[in-house]
């Protein structure tokens, strides 16, 4: 319990703790007071990096009433969406990955994305990170752009992740750009198989069942002059 007005110490920093340490800071910056934090459950990825966390804790609130006392720790995130131009045809198409999801079994269309794991990591050295492991398409940083100024959280009613989204605009000569469709992309020791796709807004959006990809075509939207097919590339 909070003692002498002061919150209990958070856990010690190492890779295990760092995103319950994330949250822990995220909620305090906001004016809740935090009582006590039980861990009930850590998961680690095969290498030891932490992956998910189910923590009971008693908050309050700046109002002085009590949260929901159960948090899913995920952690944060990064989306990217890529729209890629032929440079010899003027051909656009938007760099898509489709993987089956444990979630819910589906082959999944999605974006590029990837989860910030350790303190050390940035959404922009993750984004770029990501990018080049499930596409193969490898890129440089001044090239991402961020399609909101904020984080989105995806469901912040019992889980803290926050999702970074980020957009890029690229050309490639034909043959680079062709030899994007359908190749192979993503990391085996963590049981990622994954194919990627060349395709127009219209084929993908009707096979998308992710809110994370419509939104991104729909920030993408906003952040490049709302109207695709009249970008000025």
């Amino acid at each position: 319990m909070k003692k002498n007005g002061r919150h209990p110490k958070k856990m010690s920093e190492s890779p295990t703790s760092f995103k319950t340490n994330q949250w822990y800071d995220d909620v305090i910056a906001t004016g809740c007071t935090i009582h006590s934090v039980k861990q009930l459950n850590t998961i680690n990825k095969r290498n030891g990096d932490p992956l998910f966390s189910l923590l009971d804790v008693e908050v309050s609130s700046p109002e002085g009433y009590r949260l929901p006392h159960i948090v899913f720790i995920r952690g944060h995130a990064v989306v990217v969406v890529p729209l890629l131009k032929n440079s010899d045809t003027g051909e656009e198409r938007f760099l898509m990955v489709r993987q089956r999801r444990i979630g819910n079994g589906l082959l999944t269309l999605e974006f590029p994305a990837g989860m910030l794991d350790n303190k050390n990591d940035h959404p922009v050295d993750v984004a770029v990170r990501e990018l080049s492991e499930e596409t193969g398409l490898h890129i440089s940083h001044n090239q991402l752009q961020p399609l909101i100024n904020t984080p989105l959280y995806s469901s912040a009613g019992a889980s803290d992740e926050a999702i970074f989204y980020f957009g890029c605009k690229v050309h490639l000569p034909d043959a680079e750009f062709s030899s994007f469709h359908q190749r192979s992309g993503g990391n085996s020791n963590e049981n990622e198989h994954i194919i990627v796709e060349l395709l127009e807004r219209s084929e993908a959006e009707p096979q998308v069942s992710s809110l994370q990809a419509r939104l991104g075509f729909f920030l993408f939207d906003q952040h490049f002059c709302n109207n695709i097919e009249h970008l000025n590339l």
